[in-house]
């Protein structure tokens, strides 16, 4: 039921009551975050604005399944009349470019909030489409309500206020990350607060009740602003970002936090981020136009596409040391962190505090661990088989306390990032659950199967340069940089059968069932030929990195990390 929300009987999970079908199908669609259950209303966002499409969030009656109200994030065709007075107020702040023919994005693709008492709901919005801002308001102004937490009226869908973390966003730095409610003293006065670390790098503390900002500050690295102007609440830009050049730029369209959940502990008035490090190089795309059902940003990605023929050992030695993943307990009063814990990768999962002053979190190593709230010591890890990047929950039936983890690697960085952000095992997703004394075991790995023997290659060095190209245009987004990938199929591993059909799954969608479209639209059928060649090319380089020997492989890694720590380096220095 794509974009649909599906409402089933609890006594009877395999029955479906009824179906709703919640965004426009002539658009480029997506649905990532979960429904919120509001004052008997369903409220779903939903997402794609890289595709291009104008974000909103829907309210239905949690009964009958009919639309109580829509709350636009954007405004569209400013020929057409406003959709309601906030989109008349936003309507204000885009000037000059034809945003709406793209869409001008800002879905809402997760994070939501309420508060009962103040009978408020807070909604996340995201990026923009394009990204660029010359391009998509090439006449300035912020862009509302890109980048922002809204807050709402939950029976009316009417706006109330709104606080705006990335004006004019140019960067994916979206807002639809983890926003937690909490009342907290600041100046000796309590303030009934709303918290967030988007990915923008700057941790926020507002007034949920007015929109009034408090602090903020950041808490990792970043470049693209010197500091939040504490008296306007808005951030200031370092200069004018990538538009006449190419910028190195932390944090990346990752962010310094993206959708893992936060946790806040009361005990210790600490929040727990999953934060990350990680540079990207931004570049405006020359001539930027609109395309349907491709990826809308103008910006030109192969501006980060790794170096043709360079040594895949060598690339992941490289990404591995410029992507860098911790937990920041940050002090949301004095806008600091406490301390924090290193990750040997940057896509670990979310954060779980509890009120026995435990803090859990699964890695990318495949470790769920649990720490002391107080200063990360580390008590206890369990091998979990698998990289994490899902939240722990906690519940309790008859007096014992369980804690289950939904085990299992992906997301953007999981899929884009090939093999180099994930540290574990690979086997299937699962559900595992744990508490005190239980005497449960997993059963052991099986071993990986003896991978395929890759055809001959018979293509030319610019062949292969051209489908390395193609490749990281169409392809590296689901199958993994370098084509390698921890998620789902990994190309340099395809059967003779695979091989021989190659175009036709390309081309033609032969295996469009398990959700590989055909891409004969945008690709010819020498460019899916040079592809085909790339993917033989890095089949072979795998084959000759597991023939190395011991001594010389160690050899070759030692000045890899090097080379990966100098690449850091450098990029520390540019940013």
């Amino acid at each position: 039921w794509p974009g649909e929300t599906v409402t089933l009987n609890i006594t009877r999970p395999k029955a479906v009551q009824g179906q709703t079908l919640t965004i426009d199908k002539s658009r480029p669609y997506s649905i990532t975050g979960a429904p919120r259950i509001v004052n008997g209303k369903v409220v779903i966002g939903n997402g794609g604005a890289e595709y291009g499409v104008r974000g909103y969030v829907t309210a239905y009656d949690s009964e009958t399944g009919e639309q109580a109200w829509r709350f636009y994030t954007v405004p569209g065709n400013p020929a057409d009349p406003p959709e309601s007075p906030a989109m008349e107020m936003a309507l204000k702040t885009w000037n000059g470019g034809e945003w709406w023919k793209v869409g001008g994005g800002g879905t809402a693709w997760d994070s939501m909030a309420f508060d009962p008492e103040l009978n408020l709901l807070y909604i996340g919005v995201g990026n923009a489409s394009p990204w660029s801002r010359w391009e998509r308001s090439p006449g300035g102004g912020d862009n509302l309500f890109l980048s922002s937490m809204v807050a709402l009226n939950p029976d009316t869908g009417e706006y109330v206020w709104h606080y705006q973390t990335t004006p004019a966003e140019t960067w994916d730095y979206t807002a639809t990350q983890h926003m937690i409610l909490a009342d907290i003293d600041i100046d000796g006065v309590t303030r009934k607060v709303i918290m967030q670390a988007p990915k923008n790098g700057f941790f926020y503390v507002i007034d949920r009740e007015t929109g009034e900002f408090i602090s903020a500050e950041n808490y990792v690295p970043v470049n693209w602003a010197s500091h939040v102007n504490p008296e306007t609440g808005r951030p200031v830009e370092t200069d004018e970002q990538f538009r006449d050049q190419a910028k190195m730029t932390v944090p990346s369209p990752f962010g310094g936090h993206n959708w893992q959940p936060m946790s806040y502990h009361p005990g210790t008035g600490l929040v727990y981020i999953p934060a990350r490090e990680m540079a990207f190089k931004y570049e405006r795309e020359a001539d930027f136009e609109f395309g349907k059902n491709r990826w809308n940003m103008a910006i030109n990605m192969d501006a980060m596409m790794p170096p043709a023929g360079i040594e895949p050992k060598l690339m992941r030695r490289i990404m591995k040391a410029m992507a860098r993943g911790h937990i920041s307990a940050w002090d949301p009063v004095s806008q600091r962190e406490v301390w924090r814990v290193e990750h040997p990768g940057p896509w670990d999962g979310g954060m779980l505090s509890t009120a026995g002053n435990l803090l859990f979190q699964g890695t990318a190593e495949g470790k769920l661990k649990a720490y002391d709230v107080h200063d990360g010591r580390l008590l206890w890890q369990h091998d979990t088989q698998s990289g994490i990047v899902a939240a722990p929950m906690s519940y309790s039936i008859d007096g014992d306390q369980y804690v289950a983890i939904m085990v299992g690697w992906g997301g953007a960085l999981g899929l884009a990032g090939g093999i180099a952000p994930h540290l574990g095992t690979k086997v299937g997703g699962r559900l595992l659950t744990f508490k005190l004394g239980a005497q449960g075991e997993l059963p052991p790995v099986p071993e990986p199967p003896a991978l395929p023997e890759p055809p001959a290659q018979t293509a030319s060095a610019e062949t292969i340069n051209q489908g390395h190209q193609l490749y990281h245009t169409y392809c590296n987004v689901c199958h993994g940089m370098g084509a390698e990938s921890a998620v789902i199929a990994d190309l340099r591993h395809m059967t003779p059968q695979t091989h021989q059909i190659f175009n036709n799954i390309v081309l033609d969608g032969a295996y469009s069932g398990r959700g590989m479209a055909g891409f004969s639209d945008y690709i010819t059928e020498d460019d899916a030929d040079a592809i085909h060649a790339y993917l033989i090319a890095m089949a072979h380089a795998e084959q000759t990195e597991l023939a190395e020997s011991g001594i010389w492989s160690n050899i070759k890694g030692f000045f890899y990390d090097i080379a990966g720590s100098l690449a850091a380096f450098y990029v520390d220095l540019s940013t």
